[in-house]
């Protein structure tokens, strides 16, 4: 068994015979004879950009004549992620989320067929699409590729979210993970999928993570052990327990538990307690136990290679940040094969004065290897793990790693030079890796929590930001121009976003709300995006609200909300309540309505005096509303929430 060092792992499978993995973020790497070559190297915009294509060109490949057209034409407007399947002349998709409801479009042959309701995944089988209803919708529905229902399974409003749908027979099978009565932790559900009518209900002591359908009986992976149920007795006919007591579990993640089997054997990845257990597919036997040393979990499985029969599974170490995911290839022919790390290139790395200011240092890391792909893969882990442990983080107001006992050198001031040492190769292909080298890390620290030196630059009293210059040896140095403004300001914001979102914002920290207010009036003086401007000044009025200044708070919320951010709509009635009509925010609202965003809670109590206006007070509103969503559709602002 062979592990192999990674980071941000990601398994491609697009339309190529070649076993490809991305060893690093927005890269792909593929196993040539025993080592991993570089595939595609770019920094995130081109990667997803050529993700998009790869995937709407592997859509059309596949669709049927009669829907390549509709299907091509769809996809000039509509992401490829968005497309749920094409059946016959049918393409099905994902619209635009509208408040709280979801669209689910089909159009083929020039019509078009809408269902907007609230609802979670879409499970295409035969002729029929399936999917879970959710609050107010609550129910399992079948419907047709014309979108119209066929049956309804009503669930109570707080329903737990069942896995993917399970179609066995006639039936369609629903299985719910949860904590029912009496200790129960999964209800399974068996409807009749002719007429939607239930077949059985039964609930089980286990927490069902994932499964797989093998001749009749379900292969269960489960927090507590494996189990093996049949579908059609309804009976548990074995259960192996791992001695799982709880602990190291993310609750968002249902897949703490990962299923594959081939043709001899099942292979169950346990995240939490890290192991892989092998079992026969037989007769259940436990065949092998894995475990990996410094505290790597194995975490699931991730693909076969075709050509040389070995398997591959996604491994990591929790509570670290970067450098912290591996690969662990494994040989079912040879189970008792011995745990053995890759080689790695020479790497030492050291601080240096920096000129005119001994005081400061810059980190100097070198790495002697001839394979360029290795030089990349582990210059940019290195790069990425020492500028975590040893710069600033604005975001977190202090260290990234302390936490983790690597303590940062606080003589570092955020720049890092890396040197490449004996690699072979075209020079021009290593520069040109080189370069994507460095605007990757350098838009990676200035956005994944916003990195920087622990010194300030004298000129601007801003702290300057972490950014890498490598090169190959024997090169000179790059001389460091320290920027001006903040070349970075949207990474930044976005990472306020996340906090918002995650209810993490640290108000109560002054350094933390001091990068926010420099942000925000940043973004807001320059000539930033409508999006970013309504974030941004949205931020202006939480910042007034702890400052206890309900009025200039007000003042931006409004603002965010002219500028497309309906959450500064949320937070401005929050604080100032439900406007009357007459009232600017009253008209604004009126012009979200019109764009398909209601008003949440509040909407019941806006219609309500909307109806009391007289015809030429509602025809005015009308009007003013018009006004202002023509204004958005001019300067090409779009409606978006923060929360």
């Amino acid at each position: 068994m062979k592990v192999y060092y990674s980071d941000q792992l990601y398994f491609n499978s697009l339309g190529s015979p070649v076993f490809n993995l991305s060893l690093l973020e927005s890269s792909y790497f593929s196993l040539v004879k025993g080592r991993w070559v570089i595939e595609s190297y770019s920094c995130d915009e081109a990667f997803n950009n050529s993700e998009v294509e790869e995937k709407a060109k592997n859509l059309v490949e596949k669709a049927n004549l009669n829907a390549k057209e509709n299907l091509e034409a769809i996809l000039s407007r509509v992401e490829p992620s968005k497309i749920i399947c094409v059946h016959d002349e049918f393409v099905i998709y994902h619209g635009a989320s509208c408040g709280r409801n979801e669209e689910l479009i089909s159009e083929s042959s020039g019509s078009r067929f809408l269902y907007e309701e609230q609802f979670l995944g879409v499970y295409p089988f035969n002729e029929y699409l399936y999917f879970q209803g959710v609050r107010g919708n609550s129910s399992f529905q079948k419907r047709n590729l014309r979108l119209e229902l066929v049956w309804e399974y009503k669930l109570d409003r707080r329903e737990y979210i069942s896995l993917d749908f399970l179609f066995f027979e006639d039936s369609v099978i629903c299985i719910l993970p949860g904590e029912f009565d009496g200790g129960m932790r999964t209800k399974v559900i068996s409807i009749n999928d002719s007429c939607g009518s239930e077949n059985w209900v039964d609930f089980y002591t286990f927490k069902v993570q994932n499964y797989i359908l093998y001749k009749g009986l379900l292969l269960i992976a489960a927090l507590e052990g494996f189990y093996v149920l049949d579908i059609n007795k309804n009976e548990i006919l074995y259960g192996f327990e791992f001695g799982y007591e709880g602990g190291g579990v993310n609750a968002l993640d249902s897949h703490n538990a990962n299923i594959y089997h081939d043709e001899r054997r099942i292979y169950v990845c346990h995240s939490p307690l890290g192991k892989l257990y092998v079992f026969d597919l037989y007769d259940y036997s436990i065949v092998k136990e894995v475990s990996l040393p410094q505290g790597i979990h194995i975490k699931r499985f991730m693909g076969k290679d075709e050509a040389s029969g070995l398997y591959y599974f996604y491994a990591s170490q929790p509570r670290k940040e970067v450098g912290n995911t591996f690969l662990l290839e494994l040989d079912p022919n040879n189970l008792d094969a011995p745990i053995e790390f890759e080689p790695t290139p020479d790497i030492s790395s050291r601080f240096v004065a920096a000129e005119g200011t001994p005081e400061q240092c810059e980190l100097h890391i070198d790495i002697t290897t001839e394979s360029l792909d290795d030089a990349i893969r582990f210059g940019e882990i290195t790069v990425r793990k020492l500028a975590m442990q040893h710069s600033l983080s604005l975001l977190r107001s202090g260290p990234c790693l302390a936490e983790q006992g690597l303590k940062p050198d606080e003589r570092f001031n955020g720049t890092i030079r890396l040197v490449l040492h004996d690699v072979q190769g075209d020079t021009a292909q290593i520069d040109e890796y080189l370069a994507t080298l460095k605007q990757r890390v350098d838009e990676w620290a200035a956005g994944f929590d916003t990195l920087v030196g622990w010194f300030k630059n004298p000129d601007t009293g801003g702290y300057i930001r972490t950014q890498v210059f490598p090169r190959r040896a024997g090169q000179p140095e790059q001389m460091r121009i320290l920027p001006k403004g903040n070349p970075f300001a949207n990474y930044e914001l976005d990472d306020f976003v996340s906090d918002l979102e995650s209810s993490t914002l640290k108000l109560d920290n002054k350094h933390y709300v001091a990068r926010l207010t420099e942000l925000t009036e940043t973004v807001t003086s320059e000539q930033s995006s409508p999006q970013d401007m309504a974030t941004a000044s949205y931020f202006q009025g939480t910042l007034a609200y702890i400052n206890n200044d309900e009025q200039a708070a007000l003042e931006h919320y409004f603002t965010a909300a002219q500028q497309g951010c309906f959450t500064g709509v949320l937070s401005y009635m929050d604080l100032g309540g439900i406007p009357q009509p007459g009232q600017p925010l009253f008209t604004l609202v009126a012009a979200y309505n019109l764009i398909g965003q209601d008003a949440w809670s509040a909407q019941e109590d806006i219609d309500a005096r909307i109806k009391r206006l007289t015809d030429s007070e509602r025809h005015e509103l009308d009007n003013a509303a018009q006004a202002i969503v023509d204004n958005w559709q001019r300067n090409d602002v779009k409606s978006f929430n923060l929360v």
